[in-house]
């Protein structure tokens, strides 16, 4: 990070997705999400960042909600004939869209087309990013209708293509530099900190303080450790 960034600038700064994808899995690490489900959100909050929806900005102000998830709570109900009611009972819509797009997979696959009903979910808006993540599983998803009492999601078979994806793989993610640097920090507290005694256990080994190498004993392996050895001059 640059010092225009730790200033505060509000210049933007632009991402790779695999920067947003490590900073965000990192935060999700702080949340009781269950560590299977981690890389599924983290995703959903890429695509939401890349479609120009809630993203990052949305995720400094939802975190707290996130500090509270219980994907759990969510409840799904099938009505039949290509429909379903996802019940989200308060949860952020980040964590009940992975279980969403699941369905609305599966109600295409076995009628060919799929409506899901979604219902009392924090931050409903954000369930629009359903419809930029249709791509990467082969759908066409589109938001039929938003309401107080909740939003319907209906899905048919697309071409296969991920322009939301591509777009921010050639383009990057715009991103204001100060925002990033306060989610960088944030991400950083899920991390051990930084001693002599978590660098000698970081990696495949543990390198004790005599300078014995613990559970690597690859005959090729050419790992300096004199670093973590040598006494200081």
């Amino acid at each position: 990070m640059n010092h225009a960034c730790q200033s505060g600038d509000m210049t933007p700064v632009t991402l790779l997705p695999r920067e947003v994808r490590l900073v965000v899995e990192r935060i999700l690490l702080l949340t009781p999400l269950p560590a299977g489900m981690v890389p599924a959100v983290r995703d959903v909050l890429l695509y939401s960042a890349a479609a120009g929806l809630g993203g990052l900005p949305a995720l400094r102000r939802d975190f707290a909600a996130l500090r509270d998830a219980r994907p759990d709570a969510a409840a799904l109900h099938e009505a039949g004939h290509g429909e379903a009611r996802l019940e989200a009972h308060g949860q952020h819509s980040w964590v009940v869209l992975p279980m969403a797009l699941d369905v609305l997979a599966e109600l295409v696959a076995a009628h060919g087309s799929g409506r899901l009903a979604i219902q009392d979910a924090l931050a409903p808006e954000e369930l629009a990013t359903a419809c930029a993540m249709g791509g990467r599983l082969g759908l066409a998803i589109t938001l039929a209708d938003a309401s107080p009492s909740g939003v319907i999601l209906t899905a048919t078979p697309g071409g296969g293509e991920d322009p939301v994806l591509a777009r921010a793989l050639r383009d990057g993610i715009p991103t204001e530099a100060a925002l990033w640097w306060e989610l960088h920090h944030l991400s950083n507290t899920s991390l051990s900190p930084d001693t002599p005694e978590s660098r000698r256990h970081a990696g495949p080994v543990i390198v004790l303080e005599d300078g014995r190498v613990i559970g690597r004993s690859d005959h090729d392996d050419d790992t300096d450790m004199s670093l973590l050895t040598e006494k200081a001059s």
